[in-house]
């Protein structure tokens, strides 16, 4: 038996994917919204990462404990997480919890127990993750890029929000946030492995009263280039580049990124972490990442190394990536890459996890499923001057920050 999607649509927009796994024995669930911390206004910066932590708190049948000692007994593998655009509550649970997971998800959004104690007490356990990404300058710096490429943009604010945003929330301005933001077309409910499509729709059944509606207008930031140094208490220089990314469904050009992105410095081999770290001994690790939005992207290389080797380290990153985009990856290069990224979407087959995160940003962003030959097929028509194109157009508009000790 061959894998098999199923979609359904209620009436008021919401969305039921379900990937069957004939071999699998376990499903992987996700609740995915479309909100994130761009769907924020300046007095909300940080409510959409709140609400995901006070939605835990409990619902009208079930209290945070009866809730958390549930998510115990079905294997304990219950998450969320908020991003700068979406948000999910996620699980894997042996099958015959599915539906359960499901009704429990569902009532932690439409019925929300949190009140003004529970708020409190998640206030405190979000500063301290505030404070967390203060202390470490990889993430900190990482986030200064960010803002500093879209500035006054609600998608460049933090994910965790402002201090005095957070201090003076309020649980009657979070359910509020809620009901704003809990409509048809802004969810989706996606589930991989052993997955009976017929009862995921059923226990989706209290999702059909929420109002239509979907997300509203919003307009695309524009980047701000730049080179921003500046001292602060620390061991290492820690040096960030971000450049200009196309929108996550951006088909033409979505094959050639994440080719070029693993040439770049998406492994062992890459261009990058050959040059800096073991030809030159530069750095412990340097990386590069792609994130991908609905009308926009960021396309960012993060490195750290010693105070005095950082115009050393910003020169072999700058002219290894010029290099690739001058020339292009040999031929021998290229298919490594596309082996490697071949393997990986082989291997994610077999995660049901991954094939439910895969399905769910498919379904919002490109509002169709690939089929492993047509992304396979997408990798080999990638050639070297795709490679090229998308460098070219990514270095044209880079933000450098760099930080050195003081």
């Amino acid at each position: 038996m061959t894998p098999t999607i199923n979609t359904a649509r209620l009436t008021n927009g919401v969305t039921i994917i379900s990937y069957t796994l004939p071999t699998a024995h376990s499903t992987s669930l996700g609740v995915w919204i479309f909100n994130g911390g761009r769907h924020q206004t300046p007095m909300q910066v940080g409510y959409a990462h709140l609400l995901e932590h006070v939605l835990f708190k409990g619902t009208g049948t079930h209290s945070a404990l009866a809730l958390a000692r549930r998510f115990e007994a079905m294997g304990g593998q219950i998450n969320a997480h908020t991003g700068r655009e979406l948000t999910a509550l996620h699980g894997l649970v042996p099958s015959q919890y599915m539906a359960e997971l499901v009704q429990l998800f569902v009532g932690m959004l439409v019925n929300p127990r949190f009140d003004e104690q529970d708020l409190e007490i998640e206030r405190e356990v979000v500063l301290q993750e505030v404070a967390m990404i203060a202390d470490t300058p990889e993430e900190a710096i990482e986030e200064t890029a960010v803002e500093q490429a879209w500035p006054e943009h609600p998608l460049g604010w933090p994910i965790l929000g402002r201090e005095a945003v957070i201090a003076n929330a309020t649980s009657a301005a979070l359910h509020a946030y809620l009901r704003d933001l809990l409509t048809g077309g802004r969810l989706w409910v996606v589930a991989a492995g052993a997955v009976d499509h017929a009862a995921l729709i059923q226990a989706c059944a209290p999702l059909a009263h929420l109002p239509a509606g979907g997300v509203p207008p919003l307009s695309a930031p524009d980047f701000k280039t730049g080179h921003n140094r500046a001292q602060q208490d620390l061991a290492q220089s820690h040096l960030v580049w971000a450049m200009n990314a196309p929108a996550i469904n951006d088909s033409a050009r979505y094959p050639a990124l994440v080719v070029a992105n693993h040439l770049l410095g998406g492994g062992a081999s890459s261009r990058l972490f050959q040059e800096i770290r073991e030809r030159r001994g530069l750095a412990y690790s340097i990386q590069s990442r792609l994130d991908l939005y609905s009308d926009c992207g960021l396309w960012m290389i993060q490195t750290a190394c010693e105070p005095e080797r950082v115009d050393e380290c910003r020169r072999a990153v700058e002219d290894t990536l010029q290099q690739l985009m001058r020339d292009g990856p040999a031929a021998d290069e290229l298919e490594i890459s596309r082996d490697h990224l071949r393997a990986s979407m082989l291997i994610a087959e077999d995660d049901t996890e991954e094939c439910m995160e895969r399905l769910a940003r498919e379904a919002i962003y490109q509002q169709h499923h690939w089929s492993m030959e047509e992304r396979l097929a997408q990798l080999t028509a990638v050639t070297p001057q795709d490679i090229k194109d998308v460098l070219t157009h990514a270095w044209a508009q880079t933000l450098h920050l760099e930080w050195s000790p003081e």
